[in-house]
């Protein structure tokens, strides 16, 4: 395999490892903002669900993006 193979399939691992991580805080957050605030909606709330939801998806977010970076292979 040629150097300049190498260089090019790494690079295009490591963009869709960002992308990945990208994609699943959005993804995460954007799902617990809709469930927060259709929950909001139906309980009449005042926006505390969605707070604790949107917290929830954060952190949900950034658990399952840790978790995808750790178990990365060792080069």
């Amino acid at each position: 395999m040629s150097d300049e193979f190498k260089k090019r399939r790494d690079f295009v691992e490591y963009l869709a490892l960002v992308s990945q991580v990208g994609l699943t805080m959005a993804g995460s957050i954007l799902f617990c903002f809709m469930i927060g605030y259709f929950l909001d909606k139906w309980l009449h709330s005042r926006g505390i669900i969605l707070v604790i939801f949107i917290l929830l998806g954060i952190l949900g977010g950034a658990i399952t993006v840790y978790r995808q970076i750790t178990h990365l292979p060792k080069e």
